[in-house]
């Protein structure tokens, strides 16, 4: 599939589905380019997109994954992590990585990394409090 959008995302999983009966237990390769199967402005931000998310996209493996950023980028190429990389001046290739993580962050946690990486923003304390949850919460839903 060849960028396939949220508004293809019914028709891909029926492929998918359909290929899945006609071959069993047989290995199936499928390949996305640059796929964005869940768009809020398609999907919607419930339970749609949840349910197209549990059902779709979170058995997919991504193998190489390149998002540009207007200070860097983040990365994937498998089986290594993913990489969040910042322009640097400095660097032979241009670039430093700040963070590597076992699976793809989010937007606001990209953002976050950036932050803490050139000091405007504190690290998180360590472990799990309810109101640092809400709070991430919040701040996300205000970035919409």
């Amino acid at each position: 599939f060849f960028c396939p959008r949220a508004s293809e995302a019914e028709f891909v999983e029926e492929i998918l589905y359909e290929m899945e009966e006609k071959r069993g237990d047989e290995l199936m390769l499928t390949v996305m380019v640059n796929p964005l199967l869940v768009d809020m402005g398609v999907t919607g931000f419930g339970m749609a997109g949840r349910r197209l998310r549990e059902r779709l996209i979170d058995g997919l493996i991504p193998a190489y994954y390149l998002r540009t950023l207007p200070w860097g980028a983040l990365t994937r190429v498998w089986p290594q992590l993913f990489t969040v990389w910042q322009e640097d001046a400095d660097e032979s290739t241009g670039y430093r990585m700040i963070k590597a993580m076992d699976r793809l962050p989010s937007n606001p946690e990209v953002e976050d990394i950036y932050d803490i990486e050139n000091g405007d923003m504190n690290a998180p304390s360590e472990g799990f409090g309810l109101l640092n949850a809400l709070g991430d919460f919040v701040n996300g839903m205000t970035r919409l």
